[in-house]
């Protein structure tokens, strides 16, 4: 059975395109444009591997279908209505984003979709809030606004509180993907979601994390990821659009943030929260979470210094390029 060797020259983050490079033969493998942006899945060890991409895709598109807010949905229509009985997947999604909001002080929060849609991330012109603006949106954001219930699986939205899950959607639609390649008999694959969401099963793949400050730069780390997820977080295409929730500022302490998981859902939340954080707080809420945490940021004269969380390098076989400087 062909494996999956080692993938040189890849670039992931919200930065670049993952791009695979695989032995001869290749492993089966499709592309097709999904969640607003391009989704690749590819497996091993299928002798048809049609049905098998073609239900990771459609798990891809359930979640978009349910959780979109670019088009009609049934988040969408929860938060019209404010109350109501959810899907199971969506009520996961929503359980783990809260989970997160609560572990980071909300940091990360579902509810900052005020904040998002009036500053124009939702398909607006771009713009920055005024103070009296942002103060009176942010009587509408907070996670404890929101409550569920688990035996009827039903949402409350309380105080006006409106839900956007654009930072856990797309890990947790990545799981399912993963998920349904695995029930079909795939030995082993990858599936990766908008070029931020990513994750490796079956065999270990070496990938670059592009440059947070131009892409056009040599990547500034590779690392291996073997049975788990990847997700990165930064500003550089969308200048300011990671908001903290508690102030509705824009993020900036750092250039840029990698996560690795063992769900791309918990990834893709804990890499906006720890963005969100800074150094040493989102350290420690890695630290806390059981993941491993790649940071980037700027020190004094202009220098670069990633901050790991404690056995990164060894776990994930982590170098770093001339001239970052590095220490756990």
């Amino acid at each position: 059975m062909p494996q999956l060797p080692v993938a040189t020259g890849l670039r992931v983050a919200a930065l670049a395109a993952l791009a695979l490079a695989f032995a001869d033969p290749p492993p089966s493998g499709e592309m097709r444009v999904l969640m607003g942006t391009t989704a690749e899945v590819r497996a091993l060890g299928l002798e048809e591997p049609g049905p098998a991409l073609d239900a990771a895709f459609a798990a891809l598109q359930a979640v978009d279908d349910s959780m979109s807010l670019w088009k009609e949905s049934e988040l969408a229509a929860l938060n019209r209505s404010g109350t109501g009985r959810v899907s199971e997947p969506l009520f996961a999604t929503l359980r783990l984003a809260l989970d997160v909001a609560r572990a980071s002080g909300g940091a990360f929060d579902p509810t900052v979709e005020p904040l998002v849609r009036a500053s124009g991330g939702l398909g607006g012109p771009r713009r920055r809030l005024g103070e009296s603006e942002r103060r009176r949106l942010l009587e509408r954001v907070g996670h404890r606004r929101v409550e569920l219930d688990q035996a009827t699986r039903s949402v409350t939205l309380r105080d006006g509180a409106r839900l956007d899950l654009g930072g856990v959607a797309k890990g947790h639609a990545v799981d399912l993907a993963v998920g349904a390649l695995r029930a079909r008999g795939a030995t082993a694959g990858l599936v990766d979601l908008g070029r931020s969401s990513v994750a490796v099963f079956g065999q270990p793949l070496t990938l670059d994390v592009a440059d947070p400050q131009d892409e056009r730069r040599r990547p500034w780390a590779t690392l291996v990821l073997s049975d788990q997820a990847l997700s990165s977080s930064s500003n550089a295409q969308q200048p300011d659009h990671i908001l903290d929730p508690r102030s509705g500022l824009p993020a900036r302490g750092l250039l840029g943030v990698t996560v690795v998981a063992a769900s791309a859902a918990e990834a893709d939340a804990l890499s906006t929260a720890v963005f969100v954080l800074g150094p040493e707080t989102g350290l420690r809420l890695l630290r806390e979470r059981g993941a491993d945490g790649l940071l980037l940021l700027r020190e004094a004269r202009g220098r670069r210094l990633a901050l790991l969380t404690p056995g990164f390098r060894d776990r994930h076989e982590l170098q770093v390029a001339p001239g970052v400087l590095s220490r756990e």
